[in-house]
């Protein structure tokens, strides 16, 4: 009976520590994903990793290219970037964490090319929103003197 309760135990240890493998893709000169050892270029999930072994980043990944959401992680844990990709192209918000995981930025892409302020001396940070994003105030009315 001591038996049983043991080799159950040890089977119900492994089932525990099965998850879904995360593919371990790298980038090549071309600047395609492959999976690791491979020279055909990956479609599916894909996670690259830090030399530490902690997760540098992950997304989805279409013909070499990445593409919808994606993350990206500094070496102590803490998300770094996260935005989405279009077509192998950085596309719309992404915003920047430093290593505490503080928002210190949030940019926007077009079609892969960082778009600029409208206002070149304007920043895009949480402290301060850039006049372009602001919401456009109202001027107030001029008061002109009675006269009677």
């Amino acid at each position: 009976m001591k038996w049983i309760l043991v080799v159950l135990a040890i089977v119900a240890v492994v089932f525990l520590q099965l998850k879904p493998g995360k593919v371990g893709v790298k980038r090549g000169d071309d600047g395609l994903y492959y999976k690791a050892g491979e020279t055909n270029v990956y479609t599916g999930p894909g996670t690259v990793f830090h030399p530490n072994g902690t997760k540098a980043q992950e997304g989805q990944i279409s013909e070499g290219k990445p593409t919808g959401p994606w993350k990206q992680w500094h070496a102590n844990g803490q998300l770094h970037w996260e935005g989405n990709y279009k077509e192998g192209k950085q596309d719309g918000d992404w915003v920047q964490y430093d290593e505490a995981g503080k928002q210190v930025e949030k940019v926007t892409y077009i079609d892969g090319v960082k778009q600029t302020p409208a206002d070149p001396t304007a920043t895009q940070t949480p402290d301060k929103v850039d006049s372009a994003s602001a919401p456009a105030e109202a001027p107030e009315a001029k008061k002109e003197p009675k006269i009677e």
